[in-house]
């Protein structure tokens, strides 16, 4: 039989790389509403020797085990005279599955054996029905259901098997018609898109929308232990089932199973992107046809116009651990694009779409963990680039594991240009842990743009704790301690209420929406198109939750088994896009068991963050607040009132029978609650309506630690690591020690006469700017401190500023004044009082 059969008998064909392709059909619906029962047909084809190659060293002790088999000293194989071993399929185990991030963690697999290594069947029928009554046993092999939960041998399932085996063979058909010693290896299988149990199971979920991610698939394969010694899957499940007292199947009929499984070369396994769903393809066997990098079937037109945000010279990135790099940009640079803007009425086009661009030398792509695309609408922050650290609207944020090519839906854009966006900052962060030095990075981020506006202007909300107020303090354990209340909690659930009053008629559409486009903003809801869930290393389940008015569950997103090593970022593809209307609310959580991790922004360290791109953009910003001043200033003192929108927080300890919240109290498997797969979760403890309206303002929760602390005069790290400060570490200093003088709206410059400082790239000690970012930020501070977020009661005088850094920044001295007059030192600035964007979002 040769694999060019198989595009005839299967509608969909695609190369996961040049030693695997997939083939697919889904078969329709039986029941009158297209429901449950839908069915996907596949067959993995693994293009792998046709005998085992051994290794030197094993030959002596395969010749004296085997009996009737020979040895062709010159290839270095054992050949099988006999037609039973299938030509060689008995010397390997073959997987596939879906992932939800890439990597084997969260995995869903599927692992092929082949008959040689089942052991007989358990009844006289010669079948093996398991827990759902699925025939898995064929004179063909045997098919394991099983799921990954870790970089080591997967777990099977127990709440039931969903992958069916159909057949599997041998067939001719290399790539390489010359090469005679690889054969395809063929498995062909069948499951229900819909799953047995959410914590073992993916779903095949529609993915034919360019909205939500493409699915994301594993394959694995390798060899089999012909000698029947322990494996490493033996040793690890026989603890297991000593452990738990339950399994799928029988203790010795597992392991007889899994004692044969050896682990996989590191070059035997593949993870790429599918869209199952997407429109039949002219795809052909090795070739992965019309398919861009990210698995998009229908990428932008090669004549949609763009601009390159990337630098004009390679950066040598430091050999430090971690590392962000800003790099600026103004639209006046890009003439073409300038002479596209007088071609328009109004002065404007629209971003469709983003493409992240990764380049460099050999090895600096790796290094890069995430990119922020930050911009201003602003004509005076504009004018300076040395400012770009104040460009605070995030735009596009992408993280390593996620397409690198992000288009946003027909119905909305992002202003560039005149009453748009006109310059930008990418921020760039490095993740070195080997402290790897001598590499150039030239990485950036391309925008697509149109001409043609779109109706409706997108917008980006932040949930969680997107300002780090927590940084500093224990994701495990009491807030200032590294140790839980109880010895039986597993981990830690820190969980983000955004309220009601967050989506109130006046913010989701009283006030109408941003930029002219905007069609019906008058409308009081909002359209989601894209979820994003984000945390760090240490990270092992989030979730995002959509309550309606009433409180009742409408939607979650979930990351149920978070893998950082595939990406920060987690992209929901469940039931996108999707309204919120007015009264809604989130609530965000987040799942750590790692002790001695705290909040912050580096890799080793925590976050817990939804990004949500929504369209139309309003003018109210969406982002759930820490702290609305103006809501308290009306309650009752020191309590919210009802309309203001502030994040309540809850932290608590998880048992470890909960398995992190993933089962209820005396569950062991949960069948899907819709026909998303997902669980009920409604019916968990944290989203009861009583439960959330006493949590207690993040911002206020965070005032009380610190003030317990300072009144303790404690010296444990939650003072140390500063929590409730911005993460970004950028402050600028507003005024002098022991003065609190309002300072007047002037002209000010850090060197006299306006001079540029000599020193430009000296570190401000203490705030992390340069000389020259500060020389370019003080004029504004005192003209419109509003750009800074700050009022004119908030800086410091004019001389406060040039008597503190203008020695450091190597500022000349004014005709007639002493040298040593400029740059004394001020002890004790207080820098408090202004937090300027500029390091990192993520």
């Amino acid at each position: 039989m040769s694999l060019n059969e198989l595009p005839e008998r299967y509608e969909q064909i695609a190369a996961l790389s040049d030693k695997v392709n997939l083939f697919w059909t889904l078969a329709p619906s039986s029941s009158p509403d297209g429901g449950d029962d839908r069915e996907i047909r596949f067959a993995v084809a693994y293009l792998l020797p046709r005998r085992t190659l051994l290794r030197e060293h094993e030959e002596v002790a395969v010749l004296q085990n085997r009996k009737n088999e020979t040895l062709d000293e010159n290839i270095n194989v054992i050949i099988h005279p006999h037609d039973d071993y299938d030509d060689g399929m008995d010397y390997y185990w073959l997987g596939f599955g879906l992932s939800s991030q890439g990597g084997m963690i969260g995995a869903d697999m599927m692992i092929y054996l082949p008959p040689r290594h089942v052991p007989p069947p358990s009844d006289s029928t010669g079948s093996d029905t398991g827990n759902n009554g699925s025939n898995n046993i064929t004179k063909g092999g045997r098919l394991l259901d099983a799921h990954g939960v870790a970089y080591s041998f997967p777990v099977l399932d127990e709440c039931g098997q969903d992958w069916q085996l159909v057949n599997a063979t041998i067939m001719s058909g290399s790539t390489n018609d010359d090469d005679q010693m690889n054969a395809w290896h063929v498995v062909e299988a069948k499951r229900l898109l819909r799953s047995n149990d959410v914590n073992e199971d993916l779903p095949f979920i529609d993915d034919s929308s360019t909205l939500i991610n493409p699915t994301h698939v594993v394959a694995a394969w390798g060899p089999l232990n012909m000698d029947e010694e322990e494996s490493d899957g033996r040793s690890r499940r026989a603890r297991a089932i000593r452990r738990t007292g339950r399994t799928a199947m029988q203790g010795d009929e597992y392991l007889a199973l899994t004692s044969a499984i050896l682990p996989h070369e590191p070059s035997s396994r593949v993870s790429s992107t599918v869209r199952f769903f997407a429109a039949k393809s002219d795809h052909t066997i090795g070739s992965s046809g019309p398919v861009d990098d990210d698995g998009h079937n229908n990428l932008l037109e090669s004549n949609t116009p763009y601009i390159d945000l990337i630098p004009h010279e390679p950066f040598l990135i430091p050999d430090e651990v971690t590392i962000y790099k800003n790099f600026c940009f103004r639209v006046e640079d890009y003439p073409e694009l300038m002479d596209v803007f007088s071609e328009q009425d109004d002065g404007q086009v629209h971003i469709v779409a983003f493409h992240d661009i990764l380049t460099g030398e050999a090895g600096s792509s790796s290094l890069v963990h995430h990119m922020d695309l930050h911009g201003t609408t602003n004509e005076v922050l504009s004018s300076d680039m040395r400012l770009c650290r104040v460009y605070t609207d995030l735009i596009h944020p992408w993280e390593a594991g996620s397409p690198r090519t992000f288009e946003l839906p027909g119905e909305a854009g992002i202003p560039l240009g005149k009453d748009g966006y006109l310059a930008f900052r990418v921020e760039v962060h490095y993740h070195n842990p080997r402290r790897r030095s001598g590499i150039l990075d030239q990485s950036g981020v391309r925008l697509y743009y149109s001409a043609t506006k779109r109706p409706h202007v997108a917008g980006l909300m932040l949930l969680g704790d997107y300002m780090l107020e927590l940084r500093g303090s224990y994701t495990v354990g009491r807030s200032d301690m590294n140790f839980t209340a109880t010895n039986t909690a597993a981990g830690m659930r820190h969980s983000f209420h955004c309220p009601p009053p967050c989506f109130s008629g006046i913010r989701l559409g009283g006030m109408g929406g941003v930029g002219a486009g905007n069609a019906s903003s008058s409308d009081n809801n909002i359209t989601v198109f894209r979820e994003v869930l984000h945390m760090h290393k240490s990270g092992e389940r989030m979730t995002n939750i959509h309550l309606d008015a009433g409180g009742n569950v409408v939607r979650a997103s979930e990351a149920n088994r978070f893998d950082f090593s595939q990406g920060a970022g987690y992209a929901s593809r469940v039931g996108l896009p999707y309204r919120i209307n007015e009264g809604d609310s989130f609530l965000t959580t987040c799942y750590f068991s790692t002790r001695g991790v705290v909040w912050g922004s580096s890799s080793d360290q925590e976050m817990c963050q939804t990004f949500m791109w929504y369209y139309p953009k309003r003018e109210y910003s969406l982002t759930c607040g820490y702290l609305d001043v103006t809501a308290r200033k009306r309650g009752p003192v020191n309590s919210l009132d009802p309309v203001g929108c502030e994040m309540g927080y809850d932290r608590a300890e998880v048992a470890a029978s909960a398995n992190l919240d993933r089962l209820n109290p005396n569950e062991e498997c949960q069948a899907p609650a819709d026909e998303f797969s997902s669980r009920s979760f409604d019916s968990f403890e944290p989203l009861t309506a009583s439960g959330l309206k006493v949590w207690p303002s993040l911002m206020q929760l965070v005032n009380t630690w610190k003030q317990k602390v300072v009144s303790a005069e404690s010296t444990t790290e939650l003072t140390n690591s500063t929590v409730g400060s911005s993460p970004r570490n950028n402050t600028l200093p507003p005024s002098a020690s022991g003065s609190n003088t309002m300072s007047k709206v002037e002209d000010c410059c850090l060197c006299p006469n306006g001079q540029r400082p000599t020193r430009p790239e000296t570190i401000v000690t203490g705030f992390s700017w340069t000389c020259d970012e500060l020389d370019a930020a003080i004029p504004v501070l005192h003209t419109r401190p509003e750009l800074l977020l700050l009022s004119a009661s908030d800086v410091a005088p004019c001389d406060d500023y040039r008597t503190s850094f203008g020695e450091l920044c190597g500022c000349p001295a004014e005709a007639g004044q002493p040298e040593n007059a400029i740059g004394s030192s001020m002890p004790g600035l207080n820098n408090e009082k202004l937090m300027l964007s500029g390091g990192t979002m993520w």
